[in-house]
């Protein structure tokens, strides 16, 4: 673990409150999504300074300190993440300071266990004085995004939650600056499990991982006894009104007086 992820473990054990990113409207499918970070969406570790100038950059307001801050990832369990991008302003041409944005795994930790984080390889941007103001990204990502992660390095899953990370040295005259972030990412189907749950949809059929999906979801119990799915049976308006609202969490919001 390299120092930098040394020095944010002892942060994150000193407590951390943060107030979630905004996801904006939520969105379905299997195709790519993007998810923007303001820089509002960025809480600073153990009070660390910030300022934010009249283009709504962020910059690190106390000299020749570095600073580091942590964004709640709001997606879903078993999202895949393709790609991250860092905004900033790096006209620090006459230094070799950058910011630089990386996802961490942060392990929950129970009661007489030690703290650990873990920096995903591989999900970590640099900014570069040679593009100034602009956008830097890593290399495509294959990440999916689990509640349980092996942080610490023991062999066992830990329950953890990710965050994305910015750490940003001071710089003279505001010359390094971070406007936010970019991840894309997109939703993926569970991977369906080696016995079939039903006997009429075996690992053959082409909508087998996706059934079994609903299955593991809790979604849908199959017909008759609950050994068969009836693939082929019509679907009633009555069973499609109890897969969508199981399928899309759907609540309904008391009227007010």
């Amino acid at each position: 673990m390299k120092w930098k992820s040394w020095v944010l473990v002892s942060m994150l054990a000193g407590g951390l409150a943060l107030v979630p990113a905004a996801l904006g409207a939520q969105s379905y499918g299997l195709g790519d999504q993007v998810l923007t970070i303001g820089v509002a969406g960025f809480k600073g570790v153990q009070g660390a300074q910030a300022s934010i100038d009249d283009d709504g950059y962020l910059y690190n307001s106390v000299p020749g300190e570095f600073s580091y801050y942590l964004a709640p990832l709001p997606l879903p369990e078993g999202a895949l993440i393709e790609q991250i991008c860092l905004y900033a302003d790096d006209s620090d041409t006459g230094s070799f300071q950058y910011a630089q944005t990386y996802l961490v795994a942060t392990k929950l930790v129970p009661g007489g266990e030690s703290p650990a984080t873990l920096q995903i390889p591989g999900a970590s941007v640099l900014s570069s004085s040679d593009v100034v103001y602009g956008y830097y990204c890593t290399d495509p990502l294959s990440y999916t995004l689990r509640g349980k992660v092996d942080v610490d390095g023991d062999g066992n899953l830990d329950a953890a939650v990710h965050y994305l990370t910015l750490y940003l040295p001071a710089a003279s005259q505001n010359s390094l600056k971070f406007g936010g972030a970019r991840i894309t990412w997109k939703r993926q189907v569970s991977p369906a499990p080696g016995t079939p749950t039903f006997g009429d949809v075996p690992a053959s059929d082409l909508a087998f991982p996706y059934i079994e999906a609903l299955v593991s979801s809790g979604i849908t119990a199959g017909c008759g006894d609950g050994t068969t799915y009836c693939p082929d049976a019509p679907l009633t308006r009555r069973q499609m009104a109890v897969f969508l609202a199981k399928a899309l969490g759907l609540h309904w919001t008391e009227a007010t007086p």
